[in-house]
């Protein structure tokens, strides 16, 4: 089989080196950065011919390939994986699907119809931490799922590039930061109990990223002289490229990003900074989305859940507690390691190896589980077939709804 993938940016990248690795073909690409997109089909060999800046013709062309890779931004994705089931592909969609219930509703009743398989990159459930958790509660050493505390620190420095400087700033323009963000953890919630969410609490805050808490005399970017530069954390300089344990090297990774073409150079990317979003001060951005927010939830067997996203970390991890009528799980994903209580018997520290750097391998292992499926026709059980994946963004959306209004939202099948 071979590969199309539409949106080569960082997600699509990474795909399409997965795909390449495990010796499937890519064929077509679409992505409107002319740049990106050359350096991209002359890493792959794509044909010229096969190569669109603009996704109207890339999708006039008709069916290019077996597989399509939906990697655009997040309102796109809805679009986009419309056309290519309707064109006959099989689908490998980024998440978020949509900031829309009823568009993630018709993608999946479309798949069903056309009988295509629509699978979303929950890449969670395929890293060998969180793969290793779900054995142990599939094996009942902690007895039935009672209550279940799931944290996400995104980390300072992720938050102000993604959140505040970055494409997932705004909620009109992709998404609320609880869905962009902690989709994945609100399907990691589904997947270790298996029980859908029948009730839903939220609150959730902005308070630091803020035009008021603008320094006095902070310009609009920070590499234009700002007189605050030697104590904000927040400082471009800080964040992209001078050498901090925290930020590097996964920032100057961003490269790329910044200055929108492959094989930028150091010089390239600080000059891209003083022009570019990214290097704007972080209390002069067009943010709006929720910096801090806590969901409960009330899943079906009684179980309490809650879930909590934090932009004001020092690094970016998660950690959790999962308890159960036997025993208890207690770990974080950055030691890679999680200790199992069985209650009457001595604690176990069972360590878990990283196979991969992406989502802590969790890019590697959806991409081969779904060379599986579309060898085999099996679908594995850590797979989120778009059915599955309405579960979590339901739960992000009646969390909106309830940050908003204050109430508390039923959920009905």
């Amino acid at each position: 089989m071979n590969v199309a993938i539409i949106g080569v940016g960082a997600r699509g990248s990474i795909y399409a080196k997965q795909f390449h690795s495990n010796g499937y073909k890519i064929v077509a690409l679409c992505e409107k950065n002319p740049a990106i997109l050359h350096s991209t089909a002359k890493k792959y060999g794509v044909s010229p011919d096969k190569c669109f800046a603009n996704d109207e013709e890339f999708f006039a062309q008709g069916k290019l390939a077996d597989i399509l890779v939906v990697a655009t931004q997040d309102r796109d994705h809805y679009g986009h994986a419309k056309q290519g089931l309707n064109l006959g592909y099989h689908l490998l969609c980024e998440k978020p699907v949509s900031p829309i219930l009823e568009q993630c509703e018709e993608l999946n009743a479309l798949a069903i119809e056309k009988d295509r398989y629509m699978v979303v990159c929950h890449v969670l459930r395929y890293a060998p931490y969180y793969d290793a958790t779900k054995k142990v509660i599939d094996s009942g050493k902690i007895g039935k799922v009672t209550n279940i505390n799931h944290v996400e620190n995104v980390g300072y420095w992720h938050f102000s590039h993604s959140y505040v400087r970055g494409n997932w700033r705004r909620e009109d323009e992709t998404a609320p930061s609880i869905l962009a963000k902690c989709c994945h953890d609100l399907d990691m919630i589904y997947y270790w109990t298996g029980k859908k969410c029948k009730r839903v609490y939220s609150i959730g805050e902005r308070r630091e990223f803020l035009n008021e808490n603008a320094p006095e005399g902070a310009p609009t970017h920070c590499e234009m002289g700002c007189p605050h530069a030697k104590n904000c954390p927040y400082e471009a300089s800080k964040i992209y490229y001078r050498p901090t344990l925290k930020t590097i090297p996964y920032m100057i990774v961003k490269k790329r990003l910044v200055c929108g073409k492959d094989g930028a150079t150091m010089k390239e990317f600080k000059e891209a900074l003083k022009t570019s979003p990214y290097g704007r001060c972080v209390y002069r951005c067009d943010n709006d989305v929720i910096e801090n927010q806590v969901v409960s939830m009330v899943l079906e067997d009684g179980i309490n859940a809650t879930h909590t996203m934090t932009a004001q970390s020092q690094n970016c991890y998660r950690h959790t507690r999962i308890c159960g009528t036997k025993g208890e799980i207690i770990g974080d994903d950055n030691s890679f390691c999680f200790k199992l209580h069985v209650f009457g018997e001595r604690p176990k520290k069972i360590r878990v190896r990283m196979l991969g750097i992406g989502h802590l391998g969790g890019d590697a292992g959806v991409v081969k589980d779904f060379i599986t499926l579309m060898e085999t026709g099996v679908v594995t059980p850590r797979m989120s077939l778009m059915s599955t994946t309405l579960e979590s963004h339901k739960i992000a959306f009646a969390a909106e709804e309830s940050r908003k209004t204050g109430k508390v939202i039923e959920l009905n099948d």
